[in-house]
């Protein structure tokens, strides 16, 4: 399966959404996927990352583990970055609840040049995000789910398509928005020169009364595997935010 990756997309306003769904979790892929993001209208290399997804017990309870390693020229300056990712989520009930994420950035020379640590209280609906010297609140959320998880959350989506799907999710910038998952359809993708049956969907922000400038905010498009484990494929968007560049991620060798 997959993740996809410390990056991306997000846009530019929020107004809430009258019903959001909890994603429904039966499988995690724990193999590590390679993924490389190329931006898109040139066709230039920018960076690699490995993720992986494990599941571990702990105090008679399961989570599930996400962690992803990266290097390559990340960001709006395109500089040199090595970044670590590590988040956890209780697995419960076929569902899972984030924890924790921690994420640092370090420059050429080691140098630590970013840090994003998340606390995520569902108990007492409290999400607290601490951004090097900056701290953000937010209201936790039924089914929210954060950046970094949305690559079991999709993989296990695509096995019980519906036609729209409504989720809170919390970004790395770090905000929050309601966005809807679009199913369009089955698409063939060239991978490693084999035809790959994929599933493709839309990621969409509910924009509310901004909805007028839905026409200007870049698509977002995810591929994941039709058959089983549903393992991620390609995304098309924003690299991490407004102002990022348009970049494709894939596995593989694709066309």
């Amino acid at each position: 399966m997959k993740k996809l990756s410390i990056l991306f997309l997000v846009c530019v306003a929020f107004a809430g959404t009258a019903f959001a769904g909890t994603f429904k979790i039966t499988n995690v892929y724990d193999k590590p996927t390679e993924i490389k993001a190329y931006e898109k209208d040139s066709g230039q290399y920018l960076w690699k990352c490995t993720d992986t997804f494990t599941t571990f017990e702990a105090d008679g309870q399961t989570f599930i583990r996400f962690t992803e390693d990266g290097e390559g020229q990340y960001g709006n300056d395109k500089k040199f970055r090595t970044w670590k990712a590590d988040s956890t989520y209780l697995y419960e009930n076929g569902t899972m609840v984030p924890q924790s994420t921690r994420i640092e950035f370090q420059d050429k020379d080691g140098v630590v040049v970013g840090t994003l640590r998340t606390t995520f209280d569902a108990k007492n609906g409290k999400v607290i995000c601490k951004l090097l010297n900056d701290k953000k609140e937010f209201d936790f959320k039924e089914g929210l789910i954060d950046k970094d998880g949305l690559g079991v959350a999709f993989m296990n989506y695509s096995s019980d398509i519906q036609n729209e799907f409504a989720f809170p999710m919390l970004t790395n910038e770090p905000s929050f928005y309601y966005m809807t998952l679009v199913d369009k359809g089955k698409e063939i993708i060239i991978v490693d020169g084999k035809e790959v049956e994929c599933c493709k969907f839309q990621m969409v922000p509910d924009l509310g009364f901004l909805g007028i400038f839905a026409p200007f905010v870049p698509k977002t498009f995810f591929w994941y595997r039709a058959e089983f484990p549903h393992e991620f494929v390609r995304y098309e968007g924003l690299e991490s935010g407004l102002n990022t560049p348009y970049i494709v991620m894939k596995v593989g060798e694709q066309k």
